[in-house]
């Protein structure tokens, strides 16, 4: 494997280890908040309330769409990247060793065979194709989407508190 491989791997390796280590702590807390609940019951004892859930503001698609629309912008550049500097055209040996084989098998002069592994390789793609780097552009989208609801949102205007003039 390439360097670019291996640390493409690593990378997706430790974001699989971070999100599978946030679920287990977020099960592990509701197991415990219903164990809380079922001892109460059982015990003939109030039910303890929950966690009080955090205040919302029409902020929060603000907050949102800007992580959504800098993760699709990171991820596409980052892609892109990556794409470039696996982008690696054959060796001069390499296409010798090709050329010498599509003789022997074809039985035709060497110099056709080199003509035909040339215009093979100009059309093969080694690496990371750069077409990859669009995937960035689903989370890019979404991010836009919470943007453009955030500031077409009317409650947020009508907040109180909230200015009736534009930001300058």
């Amino acid at each position: 494997m390439h360097t670019p491989e291996i640390l493409l791997l690593f990378l997706f390796l430790i974001a699989f280890v971070v999100v599978l280590a946030v679920l287990v702590s977020r099960y592990q807390k509701q197991q415990m908040l219903h164990m809380e609940r079922m001892a109460a019951l059982e015990k003939g004892r109030a039910i303890p309330p929950g966690p009080d859930p955090a205040p919302w503001s029409p902020r929060v698609y603000l907050l949102r769409g800007l992580i959504w629309t800098f993760t699709g912008a990171a991820l596409v550049i980052g892609l892109y990247g990556i794409s470039l500097s696996t982008q690696q055209p054959d060796s001069a040996q390499t296409m010798a060793w090709r050329a010498k084989n599509v003789a022997q098998d074809l039985q035709i002069p060497l110099d056709q065979a080199r003509q035909i592994v040339e215009k093979d390789d100009a059309a093969q793609i080694h690496g990371m194709p750069a077409p990859v780097a669009l995937l960035g552009l689903i989370p890019f989208a979404a991010g836009l989407a919470y943007l453009l609801f955030y500031y077409t949102d009317d409650s947020r205007k009508l907040r109180p508190g909230a200015s009736t003039e534009p930001n300058q």
